[in-house]
């Protein structure tokens, strides 16, 4: 089919890498099924190629350095190494100056962003789909030099986020703000993941078109069994065990330094804890952990890919989801992993923020505490694995919520609308889900 049309329909450009990224690939596949060729262009993964077929869905793996970046970079290293002299001492300068990181950092986003407009120009796509703030000026670029359309799909409150507000440096945050306020309202539709922040998009922009709600829910599953074998592989080796599960980015100020001292409470309980996901802590989650001597009850799972998962949340007896109210982003987040824990069966330990509380609160599916303070984390823990059958019964309240009101069937229903009012046409609904996926 490729060939005879040699042309995307949609460019997806997403900064990295698809393997693990279930919004993506759900999106990418709800828009197949509308009969729209879809490529995404994302980061390379190993032993993966450059370039593939996945289910009809054109992936482009584009490295994030080219050969330019790789010769600027010799030279500086080779001018240090020489002698003292004018050369020398320049490039040392250079390095030292404050300006530099900034530099730096916007010299390597032009080499990439123009790499991606190349990439994205030749799929031939009328719509460039950009996924969060960091791709959304090449999507930009492309639709604006191809006559095509813009849709912005802000997975987050990029410039609201904990990560933006202190990895960020304070001119590129400048230029990040700049880019969003000047490109956003030029989109042709954007989407939110929730109202809280499809609300806050709208007082920030208000020349934006309306956000439309694609939430992040997953596909309708059959309730599956508790393996074994995969609870061994999260530490559940010997003896009845409550077993709470983490998933999802092992990062600073997402609760987890509080739970580590929380666990230290719990020592001498059958409780265990998995943690499933990147470590984008430095080492700093398990570090801690073994600092409290909290280590023996914590097992950390390496990431794996989405469609894995699944199996993995289903082995454990609780989820765990203790955001902290300490941005924006995290106020109104509702992430993927809330829904996942509800669609496996699970009861969730949550926290107290407004979208979060209102889904658990309403379905009776869970406990909320207070994420910042690790007495009232240990509480929630104690009382969880204390009543194992009321657990259950929040667990079971959960998965008749998510197989009612939150499966990906809705979210593709708002994603065909949105995509038939931008190419002005009525396209095929995406097909719906007939039974269960195992």
């Amino acid at each position: 089919m490729r060939e005879e049309r040699n042309r995307a329909d949609v460019c997806m450009i997403v900064k990295n890498q698809l393997w693990n990224d279930a919004r993506v690939k759900k999106e990418a596949c709800t828009l197949s099924e509308m009969g729209l060729l879809v490529t995404i262009i994302a980061y390379p993964e190993e032993g993966c190629p450059e370039r593939e077929d996945w289910d009809g869905i054109e992936v482009l793996r584009v490295p994030r350095s080219g050969s330019l970046k790789a010769v600027f970079r010799k030279v500086l290293n080779s001018a240090e190494s020489e002698k003292k002299g004018f050369r020398t001492g320049f490039v040392s300068a250079l390095r030292r100056n404050p300006l530099k990181k900034f530099l730096g950092q916007l010299f390597h986003s032009l080499l990439h962003q123009s790499r991606l407009l190349r990439h994205a120009l030749a799929t031939g796509a009328g719509v460039f789909h950009a996924h969060d703030l960091d791709t959304l000026p090449v999507c930009a670029a492309a639709a604006f030099l191809t006559s095509g359309k813009l849709v912005y799909d802000s997975h987050e409150l990029w410039l609201e986020s904990r990560r933006h507000l202190m990895e960020t440096s304070r001119p590129f945050m400048a230029l990040e703000r700049l880019t969003e306020s000047f490109i956003a309202p030029l989109a042709d539709a954007v989407i939110a993941v929730t109202p809280g922040r499809a609300e806050v998009m709208r007082e920030m922009y208000p020349g934006m078109p309306p956000p439309v709600l694609v939430a992040n829910y997953p596909h309708l599953l059959r309730e599956k069994p508790r393996s074994d074998e995969v609870r061994r592989s999260l530490g559940v080796w010997e003896g009845p065990k409550f077993l709470f599960l983490y998933q999802g980015i092992l990062g600073l100020h997402r609760g987890l330094e509080e739970l580590m001292d929380a666990a230290v409470m719990l020592r001498g309980l059958p409780i265990h804890i998995g943690f499933v996901g990147h470590d984008r802590s430095g080492g700093v989650i398990p570090c801690y952990a073994r600092e409290r001597d909290a280590g023996d009850m914590m097992t950390f799972h390496p990431p794996v890919p989405s469609e894995e998962l699944p199996e993995i949340t289903a082995a454990a007896d609780c989820g765990l989801l203790l955001f902290q109210g300490s941005c924006l982003n995290h106020t109104y987040s509702l992430p993927n992993k809330l829904f996942e824990y509800m669609m496996a069966g699970l009861p969730v330990l949550g926290c107290d923020l407004p979208e979060i509380s209102r889904v658990i609160e309403s379905h009776r599916c869970g406990i909320l505490v207070d994420a910042s303070d690790p007495g009232s984390i240990a509480d929630g823990m104690s009382r969880m694995a204390s009543d194992p059958e009321q657990a259950a019964a929040m667990g079971r309240r959960g998965y008749e919520a998510a197989r009612e009101n939150y499966t990906w069937d809705r979210s593709a229903q708002a994603l065909h609308s949105l995509y038939s009012d931008v190419l002005g046409r009525e396209l095929p609904s995406p097909s719906r889900i007939e039974g269960l996926r195992s």
